[in-house]
Parts: C-alpha cells; sequence; structure tokens
C-alpha cells in the first residue's frame, strides 16, 4: 500500500497544478516547487523531472521557462493590460543584475584561465539560472492579483503540511514511509532516534509565518496544520529551526502590535503562545519521551565551546569558511572564482560541503567580497520593502508584505546553518520570495502613480 503511494503521490500533486494551471496559469509555477520539494514528496520517481548527470540541477530551470512560456500562451487574453510598473526597476533588481553581470564575468575569467572547462557551462547555467528565474518570476507574479498569489501559496503550504505528516510518521513514529537511509542513529531510552534531512519537508519557516498570519481565515483548519508543521520541526531534532520558528512568532506579534499601535498586546500574546509551546513541550514528553530527551540533550550541546569537526558547531563553519577563501587566488577573492567545478579546482567538492552547511561560504567563492556585499544589501533592501509594504498597506496586501518580511527573516537566520538559495537542487527557486516581492513592490507604486494622476 507505502509502495503504491509513493507512486502515486507525486503525479496526483503534479495533475493538481496542471488543472489549476489550465484555468490560472499562474499555478503552473507551482510544478518547479514540486521539484524543489524533491525526495519529500517522492519526485524521484517522475523520470520527466530527473534526468542522469550533472545537467539535473539545471532541468528546473528549463521547466521553469517552457511553464512561463506555457502561461504566457493561455493566458494571452486574460492578462491585465496595464503594465506600466514593469519598467520601474528597485534597488532588489538593480542587485540581481549586479550579482548576474559578476557571473559573466566569473564565467570569461574562467574560460581565460583553465584550458579544460569541463562541466563549466552546466555550472554557469545553473548560477545564473537563480537570477534570471528572479526576473521570470517576478514579471509572471506581476500578472496576477494578491488574491490569486495567496492560494498558490497556501497550495504550497497545504502540501507542505502533507509532507510534514509523512516526516512525522516516518522519523517521529518510523513507519518507514521513505526509503532513502537516515545518516544517523541514536538510541535513547532504548529507542532509536533517527535523523535526516533528505526527505524533510522544504518550507517550514514559509509555512509557519503563512499559518500565522492567515489563520483568521479558517483558524481550526489552519491551528491544526500549524501545529502539524512545528510538530515536524520538533522531530527534526534541529535546534536553529525550532529557535527559527519561534524567532518568526516573537517577530509576528511584535510588528503587527507596532502597526496597530498596541503594544501592550504583545507581551500578552508571546506569553499566551510561550505558555501553549511548552504545555505542547509536556505533553510531547508525555506520548514521545525518548524523542523530547534527545532534542533537549542536543540544547545542552551548545555550552560546548570547542570548534570540533562537528558540521553542526557555528564555530567549524566559519573555520571551514576561511579556508576557502584562504585557498581562493588573490585575484579572485574580490569577484569570485566564478562557474569553476572539480574539474577545474579539486577543492570545489569541499566548498559544496561547506556551502550546505552555510549559504555564504559558496556566495564568497563564486561571486567574492562584492558578491557577498550585494547579496547582504539585496536581503537589506528586500526586508525594508517588506516591512514598508506590510505598515502602509491593508487587507491581504499587508498580509503578503507581513509573510515575506518574516520568509526574508527566516532565510536570512537559517543562511547559517543551511545553502537556502543555492541548495543544489533548487537554484531555480533559490530566490523566489525575493521575485514575488518585487513584483508587489512594484504594483504599490504603480498604483501611487495612477492615484497621481487621476488627482
Amino acid at each position: 500500500m507505502i509502495s503504491l503511494f509513493r507512486e502515486i503521490f507525486p503525479y496526483l500533486l503534479v495533475l493538481y497544478f496542471v488543472i489549476k494551471g489550465i484555468k490560472q496559469p499562474f499555478y503552473f509555477l507551482g510544478i518547479p516547487f514540486l521539484m524543489f520539494m524533491d525526495n519529500s514528496i517522492f519526485i524521484e520517481g517522475v523520470k520527466i523531472f530527473k534526468i542522469p548527470g550533472s545537467l539535473s540541477y539545471g532541468l528546473m530551470f528549463f521547466w521553469l521557462i517552457l511553464l512561463r512560456l506555457v502561461a504566457v500562451f493561455l493566458a494571452r487574453a486574460d492578462e491585465k493590460k496595464d503594465y506600466s510598473y514593469m519598467g520601474r526597476v528597485n534597488a532588489m533588481d538593480i542587485c540581481i543584475l549586479s550579482l548576474l553581470l559578476i557571473s559573466f564575468i566569473g564565467a570569461g575569467s574562467t574560460l581565460l584561465h583553465y584550458a579544460d572547462v569541463t562541466d563549466m557551462v552546466k555550472e554557469f547555467i545553473v548560477l545564473i539560472s537563480m537570477f534570471v528565474s528572479y526576473f521570470i518570476i517576478k514579471n509572471w507574479t506581476s500578472r496576477i492579483t494578491p488574491e490569486v498569489l495567496v492560494d498558490f501559496l497556501f497550495s504550497i503550504v497545504l502540501i507542505n503540511s502533507l509532507t510534514a505528516c509523512l516526516y512525522i510518521l516516518h522519523q517521529g513514529l518510523h513507519f518507514g514511509i521513505y526509503l532513502t537511509p537516515e545518516y544517523s542513529v541514536d538510541i535513547v531510552q532504548g529507542v532509536a532516534i533517527t535523523r535526516t534531512f533528505y526527505f524533510m519537508p522544504q518550507f517550514l519557516p514559509l509555512s509557519v509565518a503563512f499559518l500565522l498570519i492567515f489563520r483568521h481565515k479558517r483558524p481550526s483548519v489552519y491551528y491544526i496544520l500549524l501545529i502539524i508543521n512545528v510538530l515536524a520541526i520538533f522531530i527534526s531534532y534541529t535546534r536553529s529551526f525550532l529557535i527559527n520558528a519561534m524567532l518568526i512568532f516573537i517577530l509576528y506579534f511584535i510588528v503587527t502590535g507596532l502597526k496597530e499601535g498596541r503594544m501592550g498586546m504583545v507581551l500578552k500574546n508571546i506569553l499566551v503562545f510561550g505558555f501553549l509551546g511548552i504545555l505542547g513541550l509536556f505533553v510531547l514528553s508525555k506520548f514521545l519521551p525518548a524523542n523530547t530527551q534527545f532534542f533537549l540533550s542536543r540544547f545542552s550541546e551548545l555550552k560546548q565551546s570547542s570548534a570540533t569537526s562537528d558540521p553542526n558547531n557555528i564555530e567549524f563553519r566559519f573555520q571551514m569558511t576561511g579556508l576557502i577563501v584562504a585557498s581562493m587566488d588573490e585575484d579572485k577573492k574580490i569577484f569570485g572564482m566564478g562557474p569553476v567545478t572539480e574539474n577545474q579546482v579539486l577543492w570545489v567538492r569541499d566548498m559544496r560541503a561547506t556551502t550546505a552547511d552555510m549559504v555564504w561560504t559558496g556566495v564568497i567563492f563564486r561571486w567574492g567580497i562584492v558578491g557577498l556585499i550585494i547579496f547582504i544589501l539585496l536581503y537589506i533592501f528586500s526586508g525594508f520593502s517588506a516591512l514598508n509594504f506590510f505598515l502602509r498597506s491593508e487587507g491581504v496586501l499587508s498580509d503578503l508584505g507581513l509573510l515575506f518580511f518574516l520568509y526574508i527573516f527566516s532565510q536570512i537566520i537559517e543562511s547559517f546553518v543551511s545553502w537556502t538559495f543555492m541548495s543544489a537542487h533548487g537554484f531555480a527557486t533559490g530566490l523566489w520570495y525575493l521575485g514575488m516581492l518585487s513584483a508587489l513592490v512594484g504594483m504599490s507604486k504603480n498604483e501611487e502613480s495612477l492615484i497621481e494622476k487621476v488627482a
């Protein structure tokens, strides 16, 4: 029965977005999101989304382009006619264009300095897919209403919640849903505690933020889904994920209280949800005592200040980043090494491994110190844009601004423990949320211009 479910489940999800996409072409964007969810939805069984070789990481980019073209063809008669805001370039766009330019400089430098450029072109396509896809997603988002965007994001959150259920059943209760073996096993109170990230839900911070913000739409359903996603974070036994979720809750109450001018409610809400969190932990300790003890013991490890070879040690990550940067050619530290692969530089393999634990290692390696500064500016500009959008807007636009603000914040936190936008299986969707935010900012500016013209 489970094996049949593994075969059918990914096709049902693809069919869902195809059917929705025929009516509203924006939903075709959901297919690259499914590809990013990867093993968590058994996408490896769908042959059209998996090809052998290194080019498989660029397949999502090609699908994104193809689906956008299909959407343009299907929506030609329905799209909005006023595209004047599309000509507006904001600070985020300038940052992305600058990174794209540095990528081309890096490609040219690689061609000049290395005789063997095997796989360099493939790596270059993968790298620039992140920036080109940003503009594709921005363009696509600008053609829809905010309500459609909310419904689309809820589809992603709902699928992520389903995978969270599967993850809980497999890693928490050992039902054997997935075939991929876990990479670590610990015995606690005679119970085997397994850990893996190969098939864990990919959008836990997004789901937590979305369900928290839009919970007024269907309180009972959204609270259940919120609990499921938080429980999946617990079952991951990952300290940073739990801290990230807690910070999302706290930041949500702070900024909403600031906007509403009810700062007195902030402390009350934090205390209420904090109490519920403690109560939930108490309940888990009764039903899953070994799991709870294991997770709590991981926090006690934070007291250890030694930089061991444990990849979960933040000090070790910075040490490895320092070694990677020190190994770079002096003349490449400004604009980075570009799209070089293991065929040109053997220690690219070490860079990839370190980037998986902290994305900034890969940023410095690929785009240099200049690229690092631009990425920092990108997140500063986008964070302030989202917060300003939330504070100045009302209704669904305000909610979307808050959602992107919280998600950007979560990604900044996660960037020190994960490869985030440089995920090996998701470069093309790496900056999806910034592309959508840029489109919303353009919509807002366009509406302001129209109001001024009427006045």
